[in-house]
């Protein structure tokens, strides 16, 4: 912090936000991060890059942080709930396709507590139905699925 302070760059695209993205980057294994204030803004950049429209429809599962179901709302989308599972309160992605419709544009799976959700399972429907997937990985930063 003292260091921080002293350079005078507190926010925005100082060194330790550089810092930070190297970070990431390395230990994610992936070619660019990019920090938000928060994940309930990169949930609003999510659906605004996604261009949700009133009418769109957006599966979020029913045990998740309001900020989550805002995000979409905010931009006009109808939020469609769907259940989770006992065992992980993730999104149940074997009743996902059920709550599909013409409307659908995304769904925004929740990894709740650090748990992985089914992943594998997910993208496959919603590349089926050609669907976006916004992962909302608040509470699984660093974590793993199947490995």
């Amino acid at each position: 912090m003292q260091e921080a302070i002293a350079n005078g760059h507190l926010s925005g695209d100082g060194p330790f936000t550089k810092r930070c993205h190297a970070l990431l980057e390395q230990t994610l294994g992936v070619p660019k991060a990019l920090l938000t204030t928060s994940c309930t803004h990169a949930l609003e950049m999510a659906a605004i890059l996604l261009d949700i429209q009133p009418g769109d429809e957006v599966i979020i599962p029913s045990f998740t942080f309001v900020s989550t179901v805002n995000a979409f709302v905010l931009r006009g989308a109808t939020p469609v709930f769907a259940d989770v599972r006992e065992d992980t309160l993730n999104l149940d992605e074997t009743r996902l396709e059920g709550l599909i419709t013409e409307r659908t544009k995304a769904i925004v799976p929740v990894h709740y507590a650090g748990v992985a959700c089914e992943m594998d399972t997910i993208l496959e429907i919603a590349q089926r139905h050609q669907i976006a997937v916004v992962e909302d990985n608040a509470h699984g930063l660093f974590g793993k699925y199947r490995g």
